[in-house]
């Protein structure tokens, strides 16, 4: 009798002891699940928020002039003078005191109001500039065919005014670029073929007028296509880093193309770039994490 009252108790001390036991390590289970989905959800925030601005922030060490002197410049841009190519297009205005030569001269101006609501984008300059031909020659009118490529603006003036004093005495010549054409493609907001109303177009001007870069675009390496009299030639360029400022690929030259490559996180399925992806999956996962918690109370 007495053993049998001693094996009831230990019966009852096991079933008790068991029961802790599965409590203890259910809840022990639960903490350490809870715990990694913290740490992942947390991990997952901080990848989501946190972007590297190595990839993003342009001229990083640039050299700051502290110096009061202003003249002293920390950079020097290379202002190497351009020397004109076949199908570079002109503006070439003669005037003179015989009406007639002034008239030849001048060039129709019907395509000027375009132009304005244009801003200066297109190829309306075509129809008022004079266009070198594949031979390098510009046909004037009167004077005809004078080569001029391979030469600056100036040495062009020159030459043509040797030219133009052959059938005249007294006149007026002006001779001048129409545009800096330059075509930009792939990671920008607007790429297309864009016109600079000026003698001198940086690089980060012509971002500024495709409406900068994209999410994807990969400042580190834009490619730069230059075409010259030998032929095109192809560059790398870092625009993150300052020293591009004292290259030769800081200003443009017309008919430049410049092309921005993505980055290596390309975009996944419908997801539009790495950090949208994780902004998808979180509350997704935090969704899970609710499940879970519902399940573990339930089996409770």
């Amino acid at each position: 009798m007495v053993i049998k009252v001693k094996f009831a108790i230990l019966k009852n001390c096991g079933v008790k002891l068991t029961d802790r036991f599965t409590n203890y390590y259910r809840k022990k289970s639960k903490m350490k699940i809870n715990k990694l989905i913290s740490i992942g959800v947390l991990g997952i925030a901080l990848l989501s928020s946190c972007v590297s601005n190595k990839k993003y922030v342009l001229l990083q060490n640039a050299k700051t002039n502290t110096n009061s002197d202003t003249t002293k410049s920390a950079y020097q841009l290379d202002r190497t003078i351009y020397k004109l190519q076949p199908n570079d297009v002109l503006f070439i205005n003669l005037t003179s005191s015989d009406e007639t030569v002034t008239k030849a001269f001048s060039r129709p101006t019907g395509n000027t109001q375009m132009m304005q609501q244009n801003n200066g984008i297109g190829n309306s300059f075509f129809f008022i500039g004079y266009s070198l031909d594949l031979n390098g020659e510009v046909n004037l009118p009167i004077i005809g065919k004078v080569k001029i490529s391979g030469l600056s603006i100036n040495e062009a003036k020159d030459k043509l005014e040797v030219e133009i004093s052959k059938y005249f005495k007294v006149f007026h010549l002006v001779v001048q670029m129409t545009e800096m054409p330059f075509t930009i493609l792939g990671e920008v907001i607007r790429p297309g073929r864009y016109s600079g109303l000026s003698n001198q177009v940086s690089i980060l001007e012509a971002l500024a007028l495709c409406g900068d870069f994209t999410q994807l675009a990969n400042r580190k390496s834009v490619t730069l296509i230059r075409q010259n009299l030998e032929g095109v030639k192809i560059y790398k360029i870092d625009l993150t880093q300052a020293d591009i400022i004292n290259s030769p690929y800081y200003l443009l030259r017309p008919n430049d193309v410049i092309y921005i490559e993505p980055l290596k996180s390309r975009s996944i399925g419908n997801f539009s770039n790495f950090q949208n992806s994780l902004n998808t999956i979180t509350p997704l996962l935090t969704t899970l994490v609710l499940a879970l918690n519902t399940y573990l109370i339930i089996k409770r």
